[in-house]
């Protein structure tokens, strides 16, 4: 029989009230789903928007292993030099060719076994970014021929997009899922190819908001139509995040659940 591997896959963390969620409940999750391996979208850490060392170590202490991002990439300017100084980190490989960091990155499991994680961002209402679809086939051909376990964080706006990648990676990669939106979709799924698939993973913050962000100041600019800086939400975040179940030694998902923790 196959070894297979649990692996955890979070969306976007948002703020001080998703990195409270997941210091009260990530240990336990990961010793009651014999997690081998997590990953975490990191790009609103640090109240809403962006990561700095202080709050992504955190996160790795309480046993996230990577941290992918996003548009929020660049928000703390400390995270330019931070990013070339940890491979934990990735941002989006289709970023530009002079952006710091890297694209995908190769860490062990618990296990011992090499799991590759690519970070992409979609263009689709998102921004004049370099072609994702490329950048994946870029990544795919760059990682060691001896890792078989592949995770594609696709931070996308459209659900199309993320849908596309999903199938253009159908086969190749061992799990396809989309980030950005905040907002966790009921369509995960197995390919009859082995490779996991969800549009979005959804975000670790309070659902007592607007995607994170305080419902004044959001309303306010949908309504008024005037500048109004964002806030997050600081208490009662909820965890959504997805486990994944990888075969080892091919590296096809053979199951996959969505895994809510609600605010208490």
């Amino acid at each position: 029989m196959s070894e297979t591997l649990n692996l955890l896959v979070i969306g976007d963390i948002i703020g001080k009230a998703g990195r409270r969620a997941l210091a009260d409940h990530l240990p336990t999750l990961i010793d009651q789903y014999d997690i081998a391996f997590t990953v975490a979208n990191g790009e609103n850490l640090a109240h809403g928007f962006g990561l700095t060392g202080k709050v992504a170590d955190e996160m790795f202490r309480l046993g996230v292993d990577v941290l992918t991002n996003g548009n929020h990439c660049w928000d703390q300017r400390e995270f330019l030099n931070l990013i070339d100084e940890d491979d934990r980190f990735v941002r989006p490989m289709n970023f530009s060719v002079h952006a710091p960091g890297r694209g995908w990155t190769v860490k062990e499991s618990r296990c011992g076994h090499k799991i590759a994680v690519v970070n992409l961002i979609g263009q689709v209402f998102m921004g004049p970014w370099d072609c994702p679809f490329a950048a994946a086939d870029r990544a795919l051909q760059e990682i060691p021929d001896d890792v078989s376990i592949v995770l594609v964080d696709m931070h996308a706006e459209a659900t199309s997009e993320k849908m596309g990648m999903g199938w253009h990676l159908d086969g190749r990669a061992s799990f396809v899922y989309g980030t950005h939106t905040h907002v966790p979709t009921c369509d995960e799924t197995v390919h009859a190819s082995g490779t996991a698939y969800q549009s979005d993973i959804g975000m670790t913050a309070s659902y007592q908001s607007i995607i994170g962000m305080q419902v004044e100041g959001a309303l306010y600019r949908m309504v008024q139509r005037l500048p109004q800086r964002f806030e997050a939400v600081e208490k009662g975040a909820s965890i959504f995040a997805t486990m994944v179940t990888i075969d080892a030694v091919t590296g096809k998902a053979v199951a996959i659940e969505r895994i809510h923790v609600p605010a208490i």
